[in-house]
């Protein structure tokens, strides 16, 4: 095990997600959700970018969930199809993999989807940044089985980003009218898995900042599995983190340090 990973002890571990960005086919380093500055990672002698040394390194600290997170369907709308498959497939093993699609259209993920499906531990995150309303949870309807989709509840710097639910304030409740919507129609539809992650605090190492709305989601929704995570520096981190409610932590930056 590395050095700077002591912290990572066997309770700590199995409450761990371990991050894979992608960009243009290599695994980058997220900061603060400046996507446009993300760095490829370098593990070791490999090569600075390869996802599937990435993995590897994770795998050999003893972690067994991974969120991978395409940032080109995210942001482009153009899903890494091959690089994905390739990277779930031999790892059937793990505990649960989650993938971060954003919200691309249908079709150009009709074979990710399919394969998904086959698999029981593989889990599609609905992205609510990509989405225009909470309807769009119903993108992949009859593709995949609502119990393998995931509920991605995105922030920046502590405000709700949700396409035009994001504005909407009917009654004065603010940001928790919106995020409530969301929750509600996830409930309705039988998904309970919720990612909720502040861009603004990612691979900053600055300790989470998304406690607070853990807790709130959590007093409300007691039954969904929540994950969360961002700036995570050591087990302290994970256990705040789990005492506002989350069943797991996404971590990328300490796991990584020598």
């Amino acid at each position: 095990m590395m050095s700077g990973c002591s912290w990572l002890d066997a309770t700590t571990r199995e409450q761990i997600v371990a991050v894979v960005d992608l960009k243009a086919g290599i695994a980058v380093h997220a900061v603060a959700g400046n996507r446009q500055a993300y760095q490829p990672i370098a593990i070791g002698g490999k090569t600075a970018g390869d996802p599937f040394a990435l993995v590897a390194h994770y795998r050999s600290l003893g972690i067994r969930s991974l969120y991978i997170a395409d940032l080109d369907s995210i942001l482009l709308g153009q899903p890494q199809i091959a690089l994905l498959e390739r990277l779930i497939s031999p790892h059937s093993d793990l505990d649960e993999i989650l993938v971060d699609i954003g919200l691309p259209e249908r079709d150009t993920v009709a074979s990710l989807l399919k394969s998904v499906r086959r698999r029981s531990n593989v889990f599609v995150i609905v992205a609510s940044e990509c989405a225009t309303n909470a309807t769009s949870l119903r993108r992949f309807e009859g593709a995949l089985d609502y119990s393998q989709l995931v509920l991605g509840m995105d922030y920046r710097q502590g405000v709700f980003v949700g396409g035009d639910d994001s504005d909407d304030d009917w009654d004065s409740g603010g940001d928790w009218d919106s995020e409530r919507d969301w929750l509600e129609f996830a409930d309705q539809l039988g998904i309970d898995r919720v990612v909720a992650l502040d861009t603004a605090t990612v691979g900053t190492s600055r300790g989470p900042s998304i406690a607070e709305i853990c807790s709130r989601i959590r007093r409300h929704f007691p039954s969904v599995k929540l994950y969360s995570g961002g700036g995570i520096r050591d087990a302290s981190d994970v256990k705040l983190l789990q005492q506002a409610g989350c069943d797991r932590c996404l971590v990328a930056t300490a796991l990584l340090k020598r």
